[in-house]
């Protein structure tokens, strides 16, 4: 039963998803299907460097001038 639910939950989350709506609710099986394949943002890149000052070496790297 309790298998079922999560398999219910994950459905709902990717079809809303899929839709482009809003996530409406906090359980984690919806919540999973929700946001998988769904880009990270910052955080899912900020996480591979040390500090922020990093991060902005990397990226600013090809623009020919240092952030300070």
């Amino acid at each position: 039963m309790f298998n079922n639910l999560r398999e219910i939950r994950y459905q709902q989350g990717c079809r809303d998803r899929d839709a482009g709506l809003l996530p409406k609710m906090q359980d984690s099986a919806y919540l999973e299907a929700y946001l998988k394949g769904r880009p990270e943002g910052l955080d899912g890149i900020m996480q591979y460097f040390p500090s922020v000052e990093a991060y902005m070496k990397w990226k600013f790297k090809d623009l020919g001038h240092s952030v300070s």
